[in-house]
């Protein structure tokens, strides 16, 4: 996956709100999470997905994350 501007991924995102997405979501250490869910809430700094099957009810996720690419967000087929 090539790397995302500010602005890329701003726009990126703001196109999938309210669509349904997958998330990978790497925490380091080997720990992967992969997640279901429909991107809920745009903000300056942070985004929100709110979660499909899952212990936890949604997420935040900060830009900055997609730009370094511990964050790989797709639209659902």
């Amino acid at each position: 996956m090539k790397k995302l501007k500010a602005e890329e991924a701003r726009a990126l995102v703001r196109g999938l709100l309210g669509k349904d997405v997958d998330v990978r979501l790497n925490k380091g250490r080997n720990k992967i999470r992969h997640y279901k869910g429909t991107l809920s809430e745009v903000h300056s700094h942070v985004f929100v997905i709110r979660l499909r099957d899952d212990i936890f009810d949604r997420i935040s996720c900060s830009y900055t994350d997609l730009i370094c690419g511990e964050l790989q967000i797709k639209p659902q087929a």
